[in-house]
């Protein structure tokens, strides 16, 4: 089995940090899949680094690392790619939105040639307005940009080492989004549905407006010409 690079997205996570590595590990030791935990933490001001660095120290294969302020999950996403050495990689965020066993699902997928993978919940349970802001912005995108999203669009992905060396290459973070430089790059990417299990843990979302508004700013006019 080559190793997993998992790039977890820590933003006031506190222990969350401990739950989501312990939980990820049990899951991947009885898949048998290597892996590697990269903690990297956009500027919290509370304990959450400090937990991390403590998980670090109980585990070798877990790295804990520190943006010098809340640069938004983009740039701490971009980052963590140049630090992980997996043949593969991916993010995670920490609201425990996406089921664990997606992360195995997709790996087999990997196992099987897919470069690019884009996970993406089947349906949404979010409240009407958040649904209906988020279905319009991805379908403007998808007629207007040089992207092509899944229904109901996606912000993570699953990446072969191929892909994450074009990306740490070529790709500075600033006025972009790693989602839209991901699809843009081809490599026909395997669109992966899910379904969110009932009763799964629904965190309070700390997207604040404003973060959706800067990110979907530079989702577009990253991925378009229109303007």
């Amino acid at each position: 089995m080559k190793k997993l690079s998992i790039i977890f997205l820590s933003y006031y996570s506190g222990n969350r940090v401990w739950r989501c590595y312990e939980r990820l590990g049990t899951l991947l030791a009885k898949e048998r899949i290597p892996f590697e935990f990269i903690v990297m933490d956009d500027g919290s001001k509370d304990d959450s680094y400090l937990q991390a660095r403590a998980l670090e120290s109980k585990y070798d294969n877990v790295c804990a690392y520190r943006l010098s302020r809340n640069y938004g999950s983009n740039y701490s996403l971009l980052a963590g790619l140049t630090k992980c050495h997996g043949a593969c990689a991916m993010p995670m965020v920490d609201d425990e939105q996406q089921p664990y066993e997606t992360v195995v699902a997709m790996y087999r997928l990997w196992e099987q040639g897919h470069k690019i993978i884009i996970p993406y919940r089947k349906s949404r349970d979010d409240a009407f307005m958040s649904r209906f802001l988020s279905n319009s912005f991805y379908a403007i995108m998808n007629r207007l940009t040089d992207v092509k999203y899944p229904p109901g669009g996606a912000d993570l992905f699953f990446l072969d080492r191929e892909v994450v060396d074009i990306l740490n290459a070529q790709i500075h973070p600033r006025n972009t989004s790693g989602i839209a430089e991901v699809l843009r790059l081809g490599f026909n990417p395997y669109f992966y549905a899910y379904e969110r299990p009932l009763g799964l843990n629904k965190n309070k979302s700390r997207w604040t407006f404003r973060k959706k508004w800067r990110l979907a700013k530079d989702n577009f006019f990253s991925a378009s010409t229109f303007p």
